[in-house]
């Protein structure tokens, strides 16, 4: 989970093998700024003559396990910064555009991209000082961190920021499972409505208080799981398994 007082971090992607030295400018940049820069570590390239560049902070030289765990500090990390000079993203920087937009990740260029199609994507042009004030100024606006595709843990972290900052993170088990109950009730209440069983005269739209009733129980669902400390995407999985194993009556 974060924390209230969580550093900024970024992820920093380009041609390590064209322009690390440049790379390691920025990042040197990040870290003066005091943005925690996640990936690639300040290193030395062990390899410049190969296509894929490994580092002396690199304790392997699978190139598979190296890209991976720099696709993992994108998920981490608050930003993509993309050193792209004179425009140029190439192949692996291009993946690691495309898994940050896919996790709704902000991202930031050097410069505009020489690809049409890239430019479309790869975010705004902006230097590191103006990376780091563009994510303070959003740094509490938390619903701006998540979209349609977001993960089941990412949904998890929004709610614990969300609830750390409306000053509700005291709460027990207890008291969210009892609001939560609470909130099925209006749920069962609001489909009551919606399907037209015994209906007052409330003229409110059926349609948007139902699926705002969903989404309370949901978002007290994430809540509980994220104080008994449960990765619910796993345990969905975990459960499936063994319902698969099963046989159903119809």
């Amino acid at each position: 989970m974060t924390n209230k007082s969580k550093k900024l971090s970024i992820v920093v992607s380009g041609s390590f093998r064209k322009h690390f030295e440049g790379i390691s400018k920025v990042i040197k940049e990040f870290e003066k700024l005091d943005v925690q820069v996640i990936s690639p570590k300040p290193s030395k390239v062990v390899n410049p003559e190969h296509e894929f560049v490994i580092l002396e902070t690199d304790n392997t030289n699978d190139p598979k396990i190296l890209e991976q765990r720099h696709l993992d500090a994108i998920e981490k990390a608050d930003a993509l910064y993309i050193y792209n000079l004179e425009g140029y993203i190439e192949a692996s920087a291009t993946l690691e555009l495309g898994w940050a937009i896919a996790l709704g990740k902000p991202i930031y260029t050097k410069e505009q991209s020489e690809d049409f199609t890239l430019k479309l994507f790869s975010g705004e042009v902006a230097t590191p000082i103006e990376v780091k004030e563009k994510l303070l100024n959003n740094k509490n606006n938390f619903i701006e961190t998540i979209n349609n595709r977001s993960s089941v843990k990412k949904l998890q972290e929004y709610i614990h920021n969300v609830v750390v900052q409306r000053g509700f993170d005291d709460e027990a088990p207890s008291d969210i499972m009892l609001l939560m109950v609470e909130e099925v009730g209006e749920l069962a209440k609001a489909l009551r409505k919606y399907i037209g069983l015994k209906i007052d005269q409330n003229k409110k739209d059926k349609y948007t208080q139902l699926k705002h009733e969903l989404a309370d129980v949901f978002i007290y669902l994430l809540d509980l799981a994220n104080v008994c400390e449960i990765d619910l995407f796993q345990a969905l999985k975990e459960k499936e398994y063994e319902n698969n194993k099963r046989f159903w009556d119809k």
